[in-house]
Protein backbone atom coordinates (compact mmCIF):
# COMPACT_ATOMS: atom_id res chain seq x y z
CA UNK A 1 0.00 0.00 0.00
CA UNK A 2 2.81 2.39 0.90
CA UNK A 3 4.50 1.65 -2.43
CA UNK A 4 1.24 2.36 -4.29
CA UNK A 5 0.90 5.77 -2.57
CA UNK A 6 4.41 6.74 -3.57
CA UNK A 7 3.81 5.82 -7.23
CA UNK A 8 0.47 7.61 -7.23
CA UNK A 9 1.99 10.82 -5.81
CA UNK A 10 4.82 10.63 -8.32
CA UNK A 11 2.36 10.38 -11.20
CA UNK A 12 0.44 13.38 -9.87
CA UNK A 13 3.69 15.37 -9.58
CA UNK A 14 4.67 14.50 -13.15
CA UNK A 15 1.25 15.49 -14.40
CA UNK A 16 1.35 18.77 -12.47
CA UNK A 17 4.84 19.58 -13.67
CA UNK A 18 3.91 18.83 -17.26
CA UNK A 19 0.80 20.96 -16.96
CA UNK A 20 2.77 23.89 -15.47
CA UNK A 21 5.50 23.60 -18.06
CA UNK A 22 2.95 23.81 -20.86
CA UNK A 23 1.85 27.27 -19.69
CA UNK A 24 5.20 28.42 -18.33
CA UNK A 25 5.98 30.84 -21.18
CA UNK A 26 2.56 32.44 -20.95
CA UNK A 27 2.73 32.80 -17.19
CA UNK A 28 6.17 34.46 -17.35
CA UNK A 29 5.46 37.14 -19.95
CA UNK A 30 5.97 40.64 -18.57
CA UNK A 31 3.51 42.98 -20.31
CA UNK A 32 5.53 46.00 -19.13
CA UNK A 33 8.79 44.86 -20.73
CA UNK A 34 8.07 43.51 -24.21
CA UNK A 35 10.80 41.61 -26.05
CA UNK A 36 9.78 43.15 -29.39
CA UNK A 37 8.34 46.53 -30.27
CA UNK A 38 6.81 48.04 -33.40
CA UNK A 39 9.48 49.65 -35.58
CA UNK A 40 7.90 53.10 -35.64
CA UNK A 41 8.04 53.44 -31.86
CA UNK A 42 11.83 53.74 -32.13
CA UNK A 43 11.67 56.75 -34.43
CA UNK A 44 10.64 59.57 -32.09
CA UNK A 45 13.24 58.57 -29.52
CA UNK A 46 16.05 58.62 -32.11
CA UNK A 47 14.90 62.00 -33.41
CA UNK A 48 14.63 63.56 -29.98
CA UNK A 49 17.97 62.27 -28.77
CA UNK A 50 19.77 63.54 -31.86
CA UNK A 51 18.39 67.05 -31.37
CA UNK A 52 19.32 67.02 -27.70
CA UNK A 53 22.84 65.85 -28.55
CA UNK A 54 23.38 68.72 -30.99
CA UNK A 55 21.24 71.54 -29.57
CA UNK A 56 22.46 71.29 -25.99
CA UNK A 57 24.07 74.58 -25.00
CA UNK A 58 27.23 72.94 -23.68
CA UNK A 59 27.48 71.22 -27.08
CA UNK A 60 26.15 73.05 -30.13
CA UNK A 61 26.19 76.30 -28.17
CA UNK A 62 29.68 76.33 -26.64
CA UNK A 63 31.44 74.37 -29.40
CA UNK A 64 29.26 75.35 -32.34
CA UNK A 65 27.63 78.78 -32.25
CA UNK A 66 30.47 80.26 -30.18
CA UNK A 67 33.17 78.80 -32.45
CA UNK A 68 31.27 80.14 -35.48
CA UNK A 69 31.14 83.48 -33.58
CA UNK A 70 27.39 83.87 -33.93
CA UNK A 71 27.24 83.75 -30.13
CA UNK A 72 29.66 84.76 -27.38
CA UNK A 73 29.91 84.41 -23.61
CA UNK A 74 30.63 86.84 -20.79
CA UNK A 75 31.45 84.16 -18.21
CA UNK A 76 32.32 80.44 -18.03
CA UNK A 77 34.25 81.03 -21.22
CA UNK A 78 36.64 78.07 -21.43
CA UNK A 79 34.92 76.37 -24.36
CA UNK A 80 34.71 79.64 -26.28
CA UNK A 81 38.51 79.92 -25.79
CA UNK A 82 38.93 76.42 -27.27
CA UNK A 83 39.21 74.50 -24.00
CA UNK A 84 36.28 72.10 -24.36
CA UNK A 85 35.22 69.66 -21.67
CA UNK A 86 36.23 66.13 -22.60
CA UNK A 87 33.17 64.65 -20.89
CA UNK A 88 30.86 66.66 -23.13
CA UNK A 89 32.76 65.59 -26.25
CA UNK A 90 32.50 61.97 -25.08
CA UNK A 91 28.75 62.35 -24.61
CA UNK A 92 28.18 63.68 -28.13
CA UNK A 93 29.91 60.63 -29.63
CA UNK A 94 28.19 58.16 -27.32
CA UNK A 95 24.72 59.63 -27.68
CA UNK A 96 24.72 59.87 -31.45
CA UNK A 97 26.07 56.34 -31.83
CA UNK A 98 23.87 54.67 -29.23
CA UNK A 99 20.71 56.78 -29.28
CA UNK A 100 20.48 57.72 -32.96
CA UNK A 101 22.55 55.44 -35.20
CA UNK A 102 22.00 52.26 -33.21
CA UNK A 103 18.30 52.95 -32.71
CA UNK A 104 17.85 53.73 -36.40
CA UNK A 105 19.66 50.51 -37.33
CA UNK A 106 17.31 48.53 -35.09
CA UNK A 107 14.36 50.38 -36.61
CA UNK A 108 15.47 49.37 -40.09
CA UNK A 109 15.68 45.68 -39.12
CA UNK A 110 12.24 45.75 -37.49
CA UNK A 111 10.72 47.59 -40.45
CA UNK A 112 12.30 45.13 -42.88
CA UNK A 113 10.78 42.22 -40.96
CA UNK A 114 7.39 43.97 -41.17
CA UNK A 115 7.76 44.71 -44.89
CA UNK A 116 7.42 48.44 -44.18
CA UNK A 117 9.67 49.96 -46.83
CA UNK A 118 8.68 53.54 -46.00
CA UNK A 119 9.93 53.10 -42.46
CA UNK A 120 13.06 51.40 -43.78
CA UNK A 121 13.74 54.54 -45.80
CA UNK A 122 13.17 56.73 -42.74
CA UNK A 123 15.60 54.57 -40.73
CA UNK A 124 18.28 54.99 -43.40
CA UNK A 125 17.82 58.77 -43.33
CA UNK A 126 18.29 58.82 -39.56
CA UNK A 127 21.43 56.69 -39.87
CA UNK A 128 22.80 59.06 -42.49
CA UNK A 129 22.11 62.09 -40.28
CA UNK A 130 23.94 60.47 -37.39
CA UNK A 131 26.97 59.26 -39.34
CA UNK A 132 27.45 62.51 -41.25
CA UNK A 133 27.28 64.53 -38.04
CA UNK A 134 29.85 62.28 -36.40
CA UNK A 135 32.35 62.39 -39.25
CA UNK A 136 31.91 66.16 -39.62
CA UNK A 137 32.67 66.63 -35.94
CA UNK A 138 35.48 64.11 -35.44
CA UNK A 139 36.91 63.02 -38.82
CA UNK A 140 37.51 59.29 -39.42
CA UNK A 141 35.00 57.25 -37.41
CA UNK A 142 33.78 53.65 -37.14
CA UNK A 143 31.28 53.10 -39.94
CA UNK A 144 31.52 49.73 -41.68
CA UNK A 145 32.09 47.97 -38.33
CA UNK A 146 29.96 50.30 -36.18
CA UNK A 147 26.99 49.30 -33.97
CA UNK A 148 27.88 45.63 -34.33
CA UNK A 149 27.76 43.86 -30.96
CA UNK A 150 30.13 41.19 -32.22
CA UNK A 151 32.87 43.76 -32.88
CA UNK A 152 34.13 45.35 -29.67
CA UNK A 153 36.98 47.24 -31.32
CA UNK A 154 35.61 48.64 -34.58
CA UNK A 155 37.96 49.97 -37.22
CA UNK A 156 37.82 53.65 -38.10
CA UNK A 157 36.90 54.39 -41.71
CA UNK A 158 38.29 57.36 -43.60
CA UNK A 159 36.03 60.36 -44.06
CA UNK A 160 35.79 59.56 -47.78
CA UNK A 161 34.46 56.08 -46.98
CA UNK A 162 31.98 57.45 -44.46
CA UNK A 163 30.74 60.08 -46.92
CA UNK A 164 30.34 57.47 -49.64
CA UNK A 165 28.34 55.46 -47.13
CA UNK A 166 26.18 58.40 -46.10
CA UNK A 167 25.38 59.24 -49.71
CA UNK A 168 24.55 55.59 -50.39
CA UNK A 169 22.24 55.48 -47.35
CA UNK A 170 20.38 58.54 -48.64
CA UNK A 171 20.20 57.13 -52.18
CA UNK A 172 18.71 53.89 -50.88
CA UNK A 173 16.35 55.83 -48.64
CA UNK A 174 15.13 57.88 -51.58
CA UNK A 175 14.49 54.74 -53.60
CA UNK A 176 12.51 53.10 -50.80
CA UNK A 177 10.48 56.23 -50.09
CA UNK A 178 9.73 56.88 -53.76
CA UNK A 179 7.68 53.72 -54.08
CA UNK A 180 7.37 52.64 -50.50
CA UNK A 181 4.72 50.64 -48.73
CA UNK A 182 3.62 50.73 -45.12
CA UNK A 183 2.71 53.58 -42.84
CA UNK A 184 4.70 55.84 -40.53
CA UNK A 185 2.70 56.41 -37.36
CA UNK A 186 2.08 60.15 -37.14
CA UNK A 187 2.51 60.39 -33.37
CA UNK A 188 5.89 58.64 -33.56
CA UNK A 189 7.34 60.98 -36.21
CA UNK A 190 8.49 64.24 -34.60
CA UNK A 191 9.62 65.74 -37.91
CA UNK A 192 6.80 65.14 -40.36
CA UNK A 193 3.91 63.49 -38.56
CA UNK A 194 4.13 60.38 -40.72
CA UNK A 195 4.27 62.07 -44.14
CA UNK A 196 6.48 59.81 -46.30
CA UNK A 197 6.58 62.40 -49.12
CA UNK A 198 8.32 64.85 -46.78
CA UNK A 199 10.86 62.20 -45.82
CA UNK A 200 11.62 61.68 -49.51
CA UNK A 201 12.36 65.37 -49.89
CA UNK A 202 14.53 65.29 -46.78
CA UNK A 203 16.56 62.34 -48.07
CA UNK A 204 17.30 64.13 -51.34
CA UNK A 205 17.96 67.51 -49.71
CA UNK A 206 20.38 65.93 -47.23
CA UNK A 207 22.11 64.22 -50.13
CA UNK A 208 22.50 67.57 -51.90
CA UNK A 209 24.04 69.01 -48.71
CA UNK A 210 26.41 66.06 -48.31
CA UNK A 211 27.55 66.36 -51.93
CA UNK A 212 28.18 70.08 -51.53
CA UNK A 213 30.23 69.45 -48.41
CA UNK A 214 32.65 67.28 -50.36
CA UNK A 215 32.43 69.32 -53.57
CA UNK A 216 35.95 70.62 -53.01
CA UNK A 217 37.34 67.08 -53.04
CA UNK A 218 35.67 65.56 -56.11
CA UNK A 219 33.44 66.37 -59.06
CA UNK A 220 29.83 66.02 -57.89
CA UNK A 221 28.16 67.99 -60.68
CA UNK A 222 26.27 65.09 -62.27
CA UNK A 223 24.85 63.94 -58.94
CA UNK A 224 23.79 67.46 -57.98
CA UNK A 225 22.18 68.03 -61.37
CA UNK A 226 20.29 64.74 -61.12
CA UNK A 227 18.86 65.75 -57.74
CA UNK A 228 17.83 69.12 -59.11
CA UNK A 229 16.14 67.67 -62.18
CA UNK A 230 14.41 65.03 -60.05
CA UNK A 231 12.46 67.75 -58.29
CA UNK A 232 11.96 65.85 -55.04
CA UNK A 233 13.72 68.27 -52.69
CA UNK A 234 12.52 70.99 -50.32
CA UNK A 235 10.37 73.59 -52.05
CA UNK A 236 9.19 75.70 -49.08
CA UNK A 237 9.69 76.16 -45.34
CA UNK A 238 6.92 73.62 -44.83
CA UNK A 239 9.32 70.94 -46.05
CA UNK A 240 12.14 71.76 -43.58
CA UNK A 241 13.02 69.03 -41.10
CA UNK A 242 12.30 70.40 -37.62
CA UNK A 243 11.62 68.93 -34.21
CA UNK A 244 9.13 71.04 -32.26
CA UNK A 245 9.69 70.98 -28.53
CA UNK A 246 7.09 71.31 -25.78
CA UNK A 247 6.59 74.18 -23.37
CA UNK A 248 8.12 72.72 -20.20
CA UNK A 249 11.33 70.95 -19.18
CA UNK A 250 12.58 68.33 -19.84
CA UNK A 251 10.78 68.44 -23.17
CA UNK A 252 11.54 72.06 -24.09
CA UNK A 253 14.22 73.36 -26.44
CA UNK A 254 17.66 72.95 -24.77
CA UNK A 255 18.44 76.63 -25.42
CA UNK A 256 15.46 77.71 -23.30
CA UNK A 257 16.12 75.02 -20.70
CA UNK A 258 19.66 76.31 -20.16
CA UNK A 259 19.36 80.08 -20.56
CA UNK A 260 15.90 80.72 -19.14
CA UNK A 261 14.87 77.75 -17.02
CA UNK A 262 18.44 77.08 -15.90
CA UNK A 263 19.21 80.79 -15.40
CA UNK A 264 22.40 80.76 -17.48
CA UNK A 265 22.36 84.19 -19.20
CA UNK A 266 26.08 84.19 -19.91
CA UNK A 267 25.23 83.23 -23.50
CA UNK A 268 25.31 86.43 -25.53
CA UNK A 269 25.42 87.69 -29.11
CA UNK A 270 28.68 87.67 -31.08
CA UNK A 271 30.31 90.92 -32.18
CA UNK A 272 31.07 89.52 -35.66
CA UNK A 273 27.37 88.88 -36.26
CA UNK A 274 26.33 92.30 -34.95
CA UNK A 275 28.88 94.07 -37.16
CA UNK A 276 27.79 92.20 -40.30
CA UNK A 277 24.06 92.57 -39.70
CA UNK A 278 24.37 96.26 -38.87
CA UNK A 279 26.47 96.79 -42.00
CA UNK A 280 23.73 95.17 -44.07
CA UNK A 281 20.88 96.97 -42.34
CA UNK A 282 19.54 93.52 -41.51
CA UNK A 283 16.38 93.50 -39.36
CA UNK A 284 17.07 89.94 -38.22
CA UNK A 285 19.43 91.47 -35.67
CA UNK A 286 16.43 92.43 -33.53
CA UNK A 287 15.17 88.84 -33.66
CA UNK A 288 18.59 87.34 -32.91
CA UNK A 289 19.57 89.70 -30.07
CA UNK A 290 17.91 91.46 -27.16
CA UNK A 291 18.76 95.06 -26.18
CA UNK A 292 21.28 95.53 -23.39
CA UNK A 293 20.56 97.51 -20.22
CA UNK A 294 20.88 100.76 -22.17
CA UNK A 295 18.49 99.66 -24.91
CA UNK A 296 21.22 99.00 -27.49
CA UNK A 297 22.30 95.84 -29.25
CA UNK A 298 25.97 95.22 -28.46
CA UNK A 299 28.00 92.12 -29.26
CA UNK A 300 31.14 90.76 -27.67
CA UNK A 301 34.25 89.52 -29.54
CA UNK A 302 35.15 85.88 -29.19
CA UNK A 303 37.31 84.82 -26.28
CA UNK A 304 38.82 86.52 -23.22
CA UNK A 305 38.57 85.00 -19.78
CA UNK A 306 42.12 83.79 -19.30
CA UNK A 307 44.44 86.77 -18.69
CA UNK A 308 41.41 89.05 -18.85
CA UNK A 309 38.79 87.89 -16.34
CA UNK A 310 35.13 87.86 -17.29
CA UNK A 311 32.79 89.63 -16.68
CA UNK A 312 34.92 92.73 -17.30
CA UNK A 313 33.49 96.14 -16.53
CA UNK A 314 36.46 98.04 -17.97
CA UNK A 315 36.04 96.44 -21.41
CA UNK A 316 32.26 96.45 -21.14
CA UNK A 317 32.01 92.67 -21.40
CA UNK A 318 29.37 92.26 -18.70
CA UNK A 319 25.94 90.72 -18.35
CA UNK A 320 24.30 94.15 -18.54
CA UNK A 321 26.35 95.60 -21.39
CA UNK A 322 26.36 92.73 -23.89
CA UNK A 323 23.12 91.73 -25.61
CA UNK A 324 21.68 88.33 -24.91
CA UNK A 325 19.83 86.08 -27.33
CA UNK A 326 16.56 87.45 -28.66
CA UNK A 327 13.20 86.43 -27.23
CA UNK A 328 12.32 84.51 -30.40
CA UNK A 329 15.24 82.15 -29.75
CA UNK A 330 14.43 81.76 -26.06
CA UNK A 331 11.04 80.19 -26.62
CA UNK A 332 10.67 76.73 -25.06
CA UNK A 333 8.91 75.51 -28.21
CA UNK A 334 11.50 76.84 -30.66
CA UNK A 335 12.06 74.04 -33.20
CA UNK A 336 15.36 72.23 -33.50
CA UNK A 337 16.20 72.50 -37.20
CA UNK A 338 17.76 69.43 -38.79
CA UNK A 339 17.87 70.96 -42.27
CA UNK A 340 16.01 73.96 -43.62
CA UNK A 341 14.68 75.06 -46.98
CA UNK A 342 16.76 78.22 -46.65
CA UNK A 343 19.99 76.24 -46.26
CA UNK A 344 19.18 74.11 -49.29
CA UNK A 345 18.53 77.30 -51.26
CA UNK A 346 21.92 78.73 -50.32
CA UNK A 347 23.64 75.47 -51.25
CA UNK A 348 21.86 75.51 -54.62
CA UNK A 349 22.96 79.12 -55.06
CA UNK A 350 26.55 78.11 -54.36
CA UNK A 351 26.29 75.16 -56.75
CA UNK A 352 25.04 77.41 -59.55
CA UNK A 353 27.62 80.10 -58.79
CA UNK A 354 30.46 77.55 -58.90
CA UNK A 355 29.16 75.93 -62.11
CA UNK A 356 28.24 72.61 -60.47
CA UNK A 357 24.67 72.96 -61.77
CA UNK A 358 23.36 74.95 -64.70
CA UNK A 359 22.19 78.55 -64.62
CA UNK A 360 25.30 80.48 -63.69
CA UNK A 361 25.08 83.74 -61.77
CA UNK A 362 21.43 84.49 -62.69
CA UNK A 363 20.30 81.16 -61.22
CA UNK A 364 22.62 81.61 -58.26
CA UNK A 365 21.01 84.94 -57.44
CA UNK A 366 17.51 83.49 -57.64
CA UNK A 367 18.39 80.69 -55.21
CA UNK A 368 20.25 83.16 -52.98
CA UNK A 369 17.30 85.53 -52.67
CA UNK A 370 15.05 82.52 -52.17
CA UNK A 371 17.19 81.44 -49.21
CA UNK A 372 17.14 84.91 -47.65
CA UNK A 373 13.38 85.19 -48.05
CA UNK A 374 12.82 81.76 -46.51
CA UNK A 375 14.96 82.58 -43.49
CA UNK A 376 13.25 85.94 -42.99
CA UNK A 377 9.89 84.18 -43.08
CA UNK A 378 11.07 81.62 -40.51
CA UNK A 379 11.98 84.54 -38.24
CA UNK A 380 8.56 86.11 -38.74
CA UNK A 381 9.89 88.89 -41.02
CA UNK A 382 9.26 90.14 -44.55
CA UNK A 383 12.37 90.21 -46.73
CA UNK A 384 11.01 92.36 -49.59
CA UNK A 385 12.70 95.63 -48.62
CA UNK A 386 15.90 93.93 -47.53
CA UNK A 387 16.55 91.99 -50.72
CA UNK A 388 15.87 95.12 -52.79
CA UNK A 389 19.12 96.63 -51.44
CA UNK A 390 21.82 96.90 -54.05
CA UNK A 391 24.52 95.92 -51.55
CA UNK A 392 23.09 92.38 -51.50
CA UNK A 393 23.33 91.99 -55.26
CA UNK A 394 26.34 90.40 -56.96
CA UNK A 395 27.58 90.24 -60.53
CA UNK A 396 30.76 88.17 -60.23
CA UNK A 397 31.51 84.67 -59.04
CA UNK A 398 33.89 85.82 -56.30
CA UNK A 399 31.40 88.36 -54.94
CA UNK A 400 28.63 85.79 -55.14
CA UNK A 401 30.73 83.22 -53.30
CA UNK A 402 31.25 85.61 -50.38
CA UNK A 403 27.66 86.87 -50.19
CA UNK A 404 26.03 83.44 -50.49
CA UNK A 405 28.21 81.94 -47.75
CA UNK A 406 27.70 84.97 -45.49
CA UNK A 407 23.93 84.76 -45.80
CA UNK A 408 24.00 81.03 -45.08
CA UNK A 409 26.11 81.68 -41.96
CA UNK A 410 23.59 84.29 -40.80
CA UNK A 411 20.68 81.91 -41.41
CA UNK A 412 22.22 79.13 -39.28
CA UNK A 413 22.06 81.25 -36.12
CA UNK A 414 20.39 78.63 -33.91
CA UNK A 415 22.10 75.60 -35.51
CA UNK A 416 25.42 75.78 -33.70
CA UNK A 417 27.21 72.73 -35.05
CA UNK A 418 25.90 73.18 -38.59
CA UNK A 419 26.94 76.85 -38.57
CA UNK A 420 30.45 75.95 -37.40
CA UNK A 421 30.67 73.09 -39.93
CA UNK A 422 29.67 75.23 -42.91
CA UNK A 423 32.03 77.98 -41.76
CA UNK A 424 34.85 75.44 -41.58
CA UNK A 425 34.08 74.50 -45.18
CA UNK A 426 33.84 78.00 -46.66
CA UNK A 427 35.87 80.14 -44.20
CA UNK A 428 33.33 82.88 -44.91
CA UNK A 429 32.89 85.36 -43.31
CA UNK A 430 36.46 86.12 -42.26
CA UNK A 431 36.74 85.52 -38.51
CA UNK A 432 39.60 86.10 -36.10
CA UNK A 433 40.48 83.41 -33.55
CA UNK A 434 39.23 83.96 -30.01
CA UNK A 435 41.22 86.38 -27.89
CA UNK A 436 43.29 84.56 -25.26
CA UNK A 437 42.40 81.28 -26.92
CA UNK A 438 44.14 78.03 -26.10
CA UNK A 439 44.63 77.50 -29.85
CA UNK A 440 45.95 79.98 -32.37
CA UNK A 441 43.21 79.17 -34.87
CA UNK A 442 39.51 78.36 -34.72
CA UNK A 443 39.09 74.60 -34.08
CA UNK A 444 38.48 72.41 -37.10
CA UNK A 445 37.20 69.32 -35.25
CA UNK A 446 36.52 67.78 -31.84
CA UNK A 447 38.87 65.49 -29.94
CA UNK A 448 38.08 61.79 -30.05
CA UNK A 449 36.39 60.41 -26.90
CA UNK A 450 38.81 59.75 -24.07
CA UNK A 451 38.10 56.02 -23.76
CA UNK A 452 38.90 55.31 -27.40
CA UNK A 453 42.63 55.71 -26.71
CA UNK A 454 42.53 52.86 -24.22
CA UNK A 455 39.63 50.59 -25.23
CA UNK A 456 40.21 50.77 -28.99
CA UNK A 457 43.82 51.90 -29.01
CA UNK A 458 45.09 50.41 -32.27
CA UNK A 459 42.23 51.80 -34.33
CA UNK A 460 42.28 55.10 -32.46
CA UNK A 461 46.02 55.51 -33.08
CA UNK A 462 45.57 54.81 -36.78
CA UNK A 463 42.75 57.36 -37.12
CA UNK A 464 44.63 60.01 -35.14
CA UNK A 465 47.76 59.45 -37.23
CA UNK A 466 45.79 59.92 -40.45
CA UNK A 467 44.74 63.34 -39.18
CA UNK A 468 48.22 64.36 -38.10
CA UNK A 469 47.23 63.93 -34.46
CA UNK A 470 44.09 63.96 -32.33
CA UNK A 471 44.07 67.75 -32.20
CA UNK A 472 41.35 70.39 -32.28
CA UNK A 473 43.16 71.99 -35.22
CA UNK A 474 43.69 68.88 -37.38
CA UNK A 475 42.10 69.42 -40.79
CA UNK A 476 39.30 67.27 -42.16
CA UNK A 477 39.41 66.10 -45.76
CA UNK A 478 36.74 68.52 -47.03
CA UNK A 479 38.29 71.63 -45.48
Amino acid sequence: MKKFKIIFLALISISFATSCDGDFEELNKDPNNPVAIPADLVLGYAQRQFSNATYGMQRGGDMGACWAQLWSKVQYNDEARYVPRRGVIDAIWNNIYTLTVSEATAMYDLAEADGNTNLQGVALVMQAIGYQTLTDLYGPIPYTEAVNGAILKPAYDSEEVVYDGVIDLLTRASSLLSSGTGTITASSDLYYGGDASKWLKLANSLKFRALMRISGTKNVSSELSALLSGGQMFSSNADSAELVYLSVAPDANPIWETVVDGNRPEYKIGLALVDILEGLGDPRLEAYASPNASGDIVGKPAGFGNQTPLPNEELGYTYANISGLGDFYLQPELPAVIMSYSQLSFLMAEAANEGFISGGIPAAKNYYYQGITANFSWNGLDAASYIAQENLNFASQSDGRNKIATQEWISLFSQGFEAWTEWRRTNIPALLPAAEGAESSIPSRLYYPTLEASLNKENYDSAASSLGGDLLTSSLFWQ
